[in-house]
């Protein structure tokens, strides 16, 4: 067949706006993802359903579904991407580039991983490893992501996932505070986590446990973890600190604990990957080192 006459291929944007709304089964999600806006993704699919001739989604103000040609087209797609990815893979490994992109919540990464990942790197210097912070959820077919450090695994279904532990918080604060008398009476920091804020105890849920009147203070509110441990450290309040974010500090003394008990959070932490990230170089290993850093819950 000649070049002129093979069928011109939809534009690879399209096609990408197509497996992301259909994973999602949103508009929104995927434009989230994409860094577009729902309109644009919107024209793309409907560029793309014109130039295929067919309807890929039945579209609803509560989101969109495929339809029977739509999860047809999907299926064919999501194996170009798959082998794409496997290709690339191999042409990094003929090149003799060994990296691993992990994503990771901002807290988890800069106050679990990031004081740790010296230990990696001094074992594996050939390995590059990109430590990307987000909040969002980790698309593993449009990113390079081949690790996720998450909350929980309910976002990730049909991934391999490995638990890391379950962290508990703690009334901590910093020394000069401590020394100030009657830590109740002193202003509280918490931590706003949104709708993921029901999984964390909050210091009303500590008061109660401890058999304490609930505080009248209400204090600073945060919405990220490590933006709060530093106001701690600062002398700022008193924080319900997460154990496993703030080993760093208790161990130079920046942060004290307070008082028992300690609560648990509603759910533990995960580290998500798709199969294919254990084909390339190191990850198993690298799978193993997270393992090994991760104590169990019972060793505080």
């Amino acid at each position: 067949m000649s070049p002129t006459s093979r069928p011109r291929l939809p534009k690879l944007n399209a096609i990408l706006a197509f497996e992301t709304a259909a994973r999602t089964g949103s508009l929104a999600k995927a434009a989230d993802l994409l860094a577009l806006t729902a309109a644009a993704v919107s024209q793309q699919i409907r560029q793309l359903e014109q130039q295929l001739g067919i309807v890929l989604f039945i579209r609803a103000k509560s989101g969109v579904t495929l339809t029977e040609q739509g999860a047809d087209y999907l299926a064919y797609v999501q194996q170009a991407f798959e082998t794409l990815r496997v290709a690339q893979q191999h042409v990094d490994r003929q090149r003799g580039k060994e990296t691993l992109t992990v994503f990771a919540l901002p807290a988890l990464a800069s106050k679990w991983l990031n004081p740790a990942i010296g230990d990696w790197l001094a074992r594996h210097p050939q390995v590059d490893i990109r430590l990307h912070a987000t909040h969002a959820e980790v698309d593993f077919a449009g990113s390079a992501a081949d690790f996720a450090l998450c909350f929980g695994d309910q976002d990730y279904p049909l991934l391999e996932k490995v638990r890391l532990f379950q962290d508990c918080v703690q009334p901590v604060c910093s020394p000069q505070l401590q020394a100030g008398g009657d830590w109740t009476q002193r202003p509280l920091i918490h931590v706003d986590w949104g709708k993921e804020s029901q999984f964390l105890p909050g210091w009303h849920d500590w008061f109660s446990a401890a058999g304490l009147p609930p505080p009248q203070r209400r204090g600073l509110t945060y919405n990220l973890t490590s933006l709060a441990i530093d106001a701690a450290v600062e002398g700022h309040g008193i924080l319900l600190g997460q154990q496993r974010l703030i080993q760093r500090e208790l161990a130079r003394g920046t942060l004290v604990p307070l008082a028992e008990p300690a609560l648990p959070l509603s759910k533990p932490y995960y580290l998500v990957y798709p199969q294919r990230t254990l084909d390339k170089p190191k990850a198993a290993e690298f799978l193993r080192w997270l393992q090994s850093i991760a104590p169990a819950d019972d060793d505080r």
